[in-house]
């Protein structure tokens, strides 16, 4: 049997206990002092890593020969959106260029990458769920790993757009325009967030959520997103590297497994809808944002990166509004999803440590960290 690196055991025992007590809790306070120490944890441990992660190895390689051979005029080009031959998105590339300025190793910049999207997320995890450290639960896996842990352009350009929707919420269209203009300059595949600024206006209910999941099931086998092949090609989803293409391969073996996941989701948003309306604040723009993730994904489900690259900044919503919706239940039905999650992600740990696990090297045999390995 596969495990993980018993740090991340540990941590992830730790956070499933706590989850329990923050669900259990009379007094529905959040954990302030344990929530941050958990985000602590998870900044380190994905922070410090070494050669771990798809791409570590090829980024490494950018940051340390290719980046400092690139003007900072080719990267403003790119920013101002000028003819430039850059070929990467020019926020990543200052990110590297600046970190790299202070004479740090590459794990000074995977510290720093970790900082600002474990960071971020954390605050907005805090801020907008009724059980921020069962959000991190629902979070962990597989997203932590596969995006934090390791694509980290794609993690710095959804970790903005997360970021954008306070601005979302408070109806502030520069700054919200602000924040994906950063997270498109981290990584192409964040223009797709455009919309959301709208689309939470829309009004829905159960009826129209479940006829828009089931149209989209329906249109799934037809591919409509071919017609739009040109623009979503123009987007460069695939890594630099052939580092993602292990995690794909694995996924593709477990597309009933994630078939069977947003089927899930798709259930408690349309058994639910009403009474976490009533219930959880702003929790219509955070569902609009979730019910688009699983339309996407069942649009792009024949294709492995559509259906996770593009799908990725919406469905990261899915650990906040699954813990909004049970907290909005009554206190047997709440016990039982919150127990049925927790016995899913267990699943889910063994299955992901099977997998992606080996594939990303986060293993008791393969992981590394520079604040025990030197």
């Amino acid at each position: 049997m596969t495990v993980l690196h018993p740090v991340f055991t540990i941590l992830f025992v730790i956070i499933i206990l706590v989850s329990f007590q923050e669900v259990y809790a009379v007094d529905g306070k959040k954990k302030h002092f344990v929530f941050l120490l958990i985000a602590i944890g998870l900044i380190l441990l994905a922070g410090m890593r070494g050669n771990v992660g798809a791409d570590y190895p090829i980024y490494r390689s950018f940051y340390l020969i290719y980046f400092p051979t690139l003007d900072f005029s080719d990267v403003f080009d790119k920013m101002l959106l000028r003819h430039s031959d850059l070929d990467i998105e020019w926020m990543y590339v200052l990110l590297n260029k600046v970190v790299f300025l202070f004479g740090g190793p590459f794990q000074t910049f995977t510290l720093v990458s970790a900082i600002i999207t474990l960071g971020i997320k954390m605050r907005v995890y805090f801020k907008n769920s009724a059980y921020p450290v069962f959000t991190v639960l629902l979070f962990l896996i597989p997203g932590y790993f596969i995006a934090d842990s390791g694509h980290m352009r794609q993690a710095l350009g959804m970790t903005m757009c997360m970021l954008s929707y306070q601005f979302i919420k408070s109806r502030k269209l520069l700054w919200f325009l602000l924040c994906l203009y950063i997270a498109y300059g981290f990584h192409k595949s964040a223009i797709i967030f455009l919309p959301a600024y709208w689309l939470v206006l829309i009004p829905m209910n159960s009826i129209r959520i479940f006829y828009a999941i089931i149209t989209c099931v329906i249109l799934s086998p037809f591919h409509v997103y071919d017609l739009f092949s040109g623009f979503l090609g123009s987007l460069n989803l695939q890594d630099v590297s052939n580092g993602y293409n292990g995690y794909i391969g694995y996924e593709d073996k477990a597309s009933s497994f994630m078939d069977g996941t947003m089927v899930l989701n798709a259930i408690l948003l349309v058994a639910y809808d009403r009474v976490a309306s009533e219930k959880v604040w702003y929790y219509e723009y955070m569902r609009n944002i979730m019910v688009l993730g699983v339309c996407l994904y069942f649009i792009f489900r024949d294709n492995p990166v559509f259906s996770t690259r593009l799908v990725g900044v919406y469905i990261g919503f899915v650990c906040i509004v699954i813990p909004n919706i049970i907290s909005s239940l009554n206190w047997n039905l709440k016990r039982a999803w919150h127990l049925f999650f927790v016995a899913f992600t267990i699943f889910y740990y063994f299955v992901f440590a099977q997998y992606q696990g080996k594939a990303g090297r986060f293993t008791p045999d393969t992981y590394t960290n520079f604040l025990w390995n030197n």
